[in-house]
């Protein structure tokens, strides 16, 4: 795997509202491909060509929520502008649920026949700057014109599992909120597209990356500060959705996430 492309978080996000939980650039250096890995959201982006002016010729890329790693192949001057949007507020902006998209994503027609709004996305622009002033624009408006807000219980239990590192048991959220442990799966499920122990099992495995890379602990030590049963536990989780161990990092990117 190699890293080919700039990955950046703009500092916009004061007049975005609660559904957004970042604005990003990232454009390919060289040839290659970029890991993504699963953080239990879903993202907006548009792919262009960087090295056009005006930019004339883009795809609509709708992400849904992925419990494995994969990769996209990178070429030199490939754009990308995107909104990763917090958990529970996917059917708000884009009118369908995503557990349609698990494990999968939409590109160019197949993301303009789910949503067709998303084709005042697709005009010329002038630069990069214009295409994140109109995506912006276009999660402003769907925000505001949209009847299916997320429900305060579900802002809660998500924010309950995100403060704990995904190390809560289904049944502390459950008696966190005085629900049954049937409304918490139903709750995380429409939320996130995901079941609970698996949102959860990675909130751990993003926490156990930073541990290891910002905060330069041992595996072993990680492990057990993650919330994982051992380090041969965070190991196989590791593999299964970074592709990668915990001994060996790769130059990965790893997304704010915030609750």
């Amino acid at each position: 795997m190699t890293l080919s492309a700039r990955y950046t978080e703009l500092s916009r996000l004061a007049d975005l509202g609660e559904e957004v939980e970042a604005v990003w650039t990232s454009v390919g250096d060289r040839a290659g491909s970029y890991r993504v890995l699963p953080d239990g959201r879903c993202d907006i982006i548009l792919r262009f060509d960087a090295k056009q002016r005006p930019i004339v010729e883009m795809a609509v890329v709708v992400t849904g929520p992925t419990t494995r790693f994969y990769d996209v192949p990178i070429e030199p001057g490939m754009g990308f502008v995107g909104i990763r949007l917090r958990p529970g507020c996917f059917e708000t902006v884009l009118g369908f649920e995503p557990a349609e998209l698990t494990n999968a994503n939409l590109i160019g027609p197949d993301a303009l026949a789910a949503c067709p709004d998303l084709k005042s996305l697709c005009l010329p622009a002038r630069d990069q700057n214009e295409l994140v002033e109109r995506l912006t624009g276009f999660l402003r408006r769907r925000a505001a014109d949209s009847r299916l807000k997320p429900a305060p219980l579900s802002r809660g239990v998500i924010s309950a599992i995100h403060a704990s590192g995904g190390r809560l048991r289904i049944s502390d959220v459950a008696d966190m909120h005085a629900i049954s442990e049937r409304t918490v799966q139903r709750v995380v499920f429409k939320a996130t597209g995901l079941a609970p122990k698996t949102f959860a099992a990675i909130l751990r495995f993003h926490r156990a990356l930073r541990l290891l890379r910002d905060h330069r602990l041992s595996p072993a030590s990680a492990a057990l500060e993650a919330g994982f049963s051992d380090q041969a536990h965070m190991s196989r989780v590791f593999r299964r959705m970074g592709g990668f161990s915990p001994a060996r990092l790769p130059d990965v990117t790893l997304v704010s996430l915030g609750d």
